[in-house]
């Protein structure tokens, strides 16, 4: 389990397109997101995907992880 705290000055963590975003890699199994926290929580294989292609996934949808 990892979590990245998004940044987001301009507007809310959209929760379905952070999801969406990170659900897609092979290896995420959860995503949790939060608009309160600007926190996303995120379980997933290491084996398979590792952190800098979440951070990827998340900044591709405009949401870098701080």
């Amino acid at each position: 389990l990892a979590a990245f705290s998004t940044y987001t000055s301009e507007h809310d963590v959209s929760v379905g397109t952070v999801t969406t975003a990170v659900k897609r890699l092979p290896g995420v199994t959860n995503v949790e997101a939060s608009d309160f926290t600007k926190e996303v929580k995120i379980e997933f294989d290491p084996a398979t995907v590792d952190e800098a292609k979440i951070r990827s996934a998340l900044a591709s949808v405009g949401y870098p992880a701080a």
